[in-house]
Formats: structure tokens, C-alpha cells, sequence
């Protein structure tokens, strides 16, 4: 079992999530969003980690709060939060809005057969 905390003024639940590729390791942080079925990761984030359009495996096509837009799919050598490692894991690339505050979403992908409780009296994420 992990536990990580987060800050219940913060309105969404934001944790450190340690990007690698090409064995560099990116620490992010990203919102905890069981809503979204795949990890993303910023426009921004992913390009200072050297990924343009041209790297991305497939165009796709994603529904935001403003309709559909495009995006880009890419494989990631590991993606690693709260004791989870995904390895070669797929994540979408699309812009988020500059005050977002974070580099992306951990989606369903993410918490693949694990058990992921959130606990709010205790301001904790715990997933076993």
C-alpha cells in the first residue's frame, strides 16, 4: 500500500508524477482525474522533453470541454506515481490552458488493476 497526500484547497487532487525517456526522469505534477481513460500529458511538457508531433505513433482525436480536438499519441519508456510503474506506457499530448497548473492527467490507464482509494478526511490518495 501508497499513500501520497494532497492539498484539499487545491480543488483537485494534484500529485508528483516522474516521467523518463530516453532514460532522463521529468518530474511532474499531474491531477488525479478518474473521469479521463488515458494519461495526457501537456503540448508544453512533453515537447521540453524533446517529443515533437513527428515522434507520436498515431494522430487522435479527443473530446475536451470545448468539443473535439487533435492530438497526438505517444509511448513513454515509464510513467511513476504513488508506488505505480507503467512501463511503455501510451499517453495523449494536447494543450491545456496556461492556468491549469499542472503538466497533465493520470487517467484510468494509470490505476489498471490496482485498488485506489481517496480519502478525503485524510487528504490522501492510497492505492494497493
Amino acid at each position: 500500500m501508497t499513500k501520497e497526500k494532497f492539498e484539499l484547497e487545491q480543488r483537485a487532487i494534484i500529485i508528483p508524477v516522474y516521467v523518463e525517456i530516453d532514460g532522463i526522469i521529468n518530474e511532474l505534477e499531474f491531477i488525479v482525474d478518474t473521469g479521463t481513460p488515458e494519461t495526457l500529458i501537456c503540448e508544453k511538457a512533453i515537447r521540453l522533453m524533446g517529443y515533437t508531433p513527428v515522434d507520436s505513433i498515431e494522430d487522435v482525436s479527443i473530446q475536451t470541454v470545448g468539443g473535439a480536438a487533435k492530438a497526438y499519441r505517444y509511448i513513454i519508456d515509464s510513467i511513476m506515481s504513488i508506488g505505480i510503474t507503467k512501463r511503455n506506457i501510451k499517453v495523449i499530448s494536447h494543450k491545456m490552458p496556461e492556468d491549469a497548473g499542472v503538466d497533465g492527467l493520470l487517467g484510468l490507464d494509470f490505476f489498471e488493476n490496482t485498488r485506489l482509494i481517496i480519502d478525503f478526511k485524510t487528504a490522501e490518495i492510497i492505492v494497493e
